[in-house]
């Protein structure tokens, strides 16, 4: 028994020292450091201009946490932005020069699109087919990147407002729409014109529906001269809308800009209209009133008013 203990313990030793071998790979040097387009501090970025191939240039802007599109001033989409971020600190997979351009053969002069991030401009080139990368251009370096970025640097500005109606935590106050306003009271929502037969939960339904509206999609238009006013008020702000119908869906314009936003039948109906309650079914001509529940056989009898 000893001896096989021995070896056991023997056998233990060998494995752990081979184990140790395969992780630490003695003898091999380490992997070079990535190579980074950019030292830019992506969080420190106070503004990126947009040079697409096609339409006029538009430019971003940071405001606190915040991000707008800088004319006209609307939200941008938060999640968007954090990922063009990640532009000036992404791999680059192999560099090269101007000199290696031959005829412009990368793409990179002139470029197809450029992205500027406070002062550091980043030049899109074409896609290189082996790994389905893409040339980019820094000062008079190019770089191989993942091809991730360039739907960006090729956008619209419209792509880029948020499709949130409202800002992220306001509470609405007013709702004004073509049929019904509400206004918020010390005592709840009061309703205009009043409806006895719509509860609060209705009209709480209602107003959630609009606080966490968010568009299908988002363009470029100005409103139709027979839309429909809606206007939505919080503490400290405002947002006048006009509605119209295009078909089987909604839209919402902007009367302080160029912008419509786009929802499905099912969310303007859930926007437009308060949920009143279903009717009681009442029984068909001629059918009888249910009959009482059966007497319970096991209680007292009731003699109250006999003797």
């Amino acid at each position: 028994m000893r001896g096989r203990l021995w070896l056991n313990l023997g056998l233990a030793i060998i494995v752990a020292a081979l184990a140790a071998v395969a992780v630490l790979e003695p003898g091999k040097a380490p992997p070079p450091p990535e190579i980074r387009l950019t030292t830019l501090d992506a969080q420190s970025v106070k503004r990126i201009e947009f040079h697409p191939p096609r339409g006029e240039g538009f430019a971003l802007v940071r405001d606190g946490k915040d991000w707008f599109i800088e004319q006209p001033r609307l939200r941008a989409q938060p999640f968007r932005v954090e990922t063009l971020l990640e532009l000036p600190g992404a791999v680059s997979a192999a560099q090269l020069t101007l000199a290696d351009n031959k005829d412009n053969a990368f793409g990179v002069d002139p470029p197809q699109a450029r992205i500027v991030f406070d002062h550091t401009e980043i030049a899109f080139g074409l896609t290189n087919p082996v790994g389905l990368r893409r040339y980019v251009r820094v000062d008079d370096a190019v770089h191989l990147i993942d091809d991730r970025f360039f739907h960006h640097a090729a956008s619209k500005w419209t792509d880029w407002v948020d499709r949130r109606l409202l800002p992220e935590g306001v509470t609405l106050t007013r709702l004004e729409l073509p049929d019904i306003t509400l206004a918020r009271a010390d005592s709840g929502w009061q309703l205009s014109p009043q409806r006895p037969a719509i509860g609060a939960d209705a009209i709480t339904e209602l107003v959630d529906e609009w606080q966490r509206a968010y568009a299908m999609d988002v363009e470029q238009a100005e409103a139709p001269a027979d839309a429909k006013p809606i206007r939505l008020e919080w503490n400290g702000g405002a947002l006048e809308l006009a509605l119209a119908r295009d078909g089987d869906e909604w839209l919402l314009y902007r009367r302080d800009a160029p912008v419509r936003y786009r929802f499905s039948d099912n969310q303007g109906q859930r926007l437009l209209a308060l949920q009143e309650p279903a009717p009681k079914p009442e029984p068909a001509p001629g059918t009888a009133a249910p009959a009482p529940p059966p007497a319970d056989p096991d209680a007292a009898p009731d003699h109250a008013g006999h003797d």
